[in-house]
C-alpha cells in the first residue's frame, strides 16, 4: 500500500541517456545557426549532466553545497574549449522543480 499523497510521491529522476538524443538534436539545431563560430573540426558532447554552481563569491574554499544550474556541455573538437548550456533552455518540457 502507499501512503505518500500524490504531492509527496518522488519525482522521476532525469537520466542521461533518456534525453541524450534529443539534446543531441536541439545542440546540432543551435549550432546549426552559427551560434559558435571557429570550430570547423565540429563537437563531442559530453557524456552527462552537469551541476553547475552558483557562487555569490570567489574565495580559495571549496563550496560543497548551494544553488546550481543543471547544464550540458559540449566540447570544441579543434579549440577543446568547454561550452555550458542550461538544460532547460535547451528543453524547456523537462520539470526540474524539487
Amino acid at each position: 500500500m502507499n501512503n505518500e499523497s500524490p504531492k509527496e510521491e518522488k519525482k522521476k529522476k532525469i537520466e542521461f541517456k533518456d534525453i541524450k538524443h534529443e539534446l543531441g538534436l536541439k545542440l546540432n539545431d543551435l549550432l546549426k545557426g552559427g551560434f559558435i563560430s571557429g570550430e570547423d573540426d565540429g563537437f563531442t558532447m559530453i557524456e552527462g549532466i552537469l551541476m553547475q554552481p552558483i557562487q555569490n563569491e570567489i574565495s580559495s574554499s571549496l563550496m560543497l553545497c548551494g544553488p546550481t544550474v543543471p547544464s550540458v556541455a559540449i566540447v570544441g573538437n579543434k579549440s577543446g574549449r568547454i561550452y555550458y548550456f542550461a538544460l532547460k533552455k535547451l528543453l524547456p518540457r523537462i520539470d526540474l522543480s524539487e
